[in-house]
């Protein structure tokens, strides 16, 4: 008889409608746990492994260049930089993608960005001149009140260090300079 007592007891909890809802609500916990949690197959295991491997080489590549990097320097040798890639250039990339991926095409005329793209910054590049000379270039252009200080400016550049523009080069960077600067002026007083 105690089942009995027991079975009816358990019956007579389940008449409240309080603890009627608290049951059915952890039950359902208790199967959207269970079916929120996938066995691990071949497939899972796979592409665990895949990408153990590719972090495993990009770290292994990043060590085997600093230890070159060691060896050398502790040959006292000229240390081989790895190439490395500006954040202009990587934003510029990144940002020139997603304009060309929505069929837009970045302007060049105005100035602004990207400016690594404009036609005195590309002119500037061909001549090595580095990427925080030619920024600063186009900064101190953008400044200026007349054509005569935009012109003094790249001459002013072209007698620093790192920027070799003579002849025929330093008036085409001039004439470059002044009709960005003529450019960025039309546009500003629209």
């Amino acid at each position: 008889m105690q089942v009995d007592d027991i079975l009816t007891n358990l019956l007579g909890l389940f008449s409240n409608p309080v603890i009627m809802i608290a049951t059915l609500w952890i039950i359902g916990v208790v199967i959207a746990v269970g079916l929120r949690k996938k066995p691990k197959g071949s497939k899972d295991v796979s592409k665990q492994k895949k990408q153990k491997k590719s972090k495993g080489k990009v770290k292994g590549h990043l060590i085997k260049q600093m230890q070159k990097m060691e060896g050398e320097a502790s040959k006292d040798k000229k240390l081989s930089v790895p190439p490395v890639r500006s954040r202009q250039e990587i934003i510029t990339d990144i940002f020139e993608s997603k304009t060309s991926a929505i069929g837009l095409k970045a302007s060049t005329a105005s100035g602004y960005v990207p400016v690594s793209y404009t036609p005195l910054a590309r002119y500037l590049k061909e001549r090595n001149v580095s990427e925080d000379t030619v920024s600063a270039i186009i900064d101190g252009i953008m400044e200026e009140e007349s054509e005569e200080d935009v012109k003094a400016i790249i001459e002013a550049a072209a007698d620093s260090p790192g920027v070799n523009l003579v002849g025929a080069e330093l008036e085409k960077a001039k004439e470059l300079a002044v009709e960005e600067w003529n450019n960025v002026r039309d546009t500003s007083e629209s």
